[in-house]
């Protein structure tokens, strides 16, 4: 089974048109239950489940600071599979 979810390692929200949002990619995914962002204590930043819907680096329109923040994700494969997966993205500022 190919099925994958693709989370970059960082990105750059700074408006320059290159790695502005933090987005995924699916390979054999047909559905994104949901992708979820956190800071260091724990906070929801960030919760999504439609797909192309990246987090922009801001809580209620503040820019969050440089540095790692923990993501989670599930998934439902094309062959109707649970996948989920988390890591540390860093947000370049």
């Amino acid at each position: 089974d190919n099925s994958d979810i693709l989370v970059p390692r960082a990105f750059s929200p700074n408006t320059d048109g290159h790695n502005d949002k933090l987005d995924i990619f699916l390979v054999g995914v047909k559905k994104m239950n949901y992708f979820r962002i956190f800071n260091r204590w724990g906070q929801l930043l960030f919760s999504t489940s439609k797909l192309h819907v990246g987090w922009d680096g801001t809580l209620g329109g503040v820019q969050q600071p440089g540095g790692t923040y923990v993501w989670m994700i599930e998934g439902l494969t094309k062959d109707n599979r649970v996948i989920t997966k988390k890591g540390a993205v860093t947000l370049i500022r």
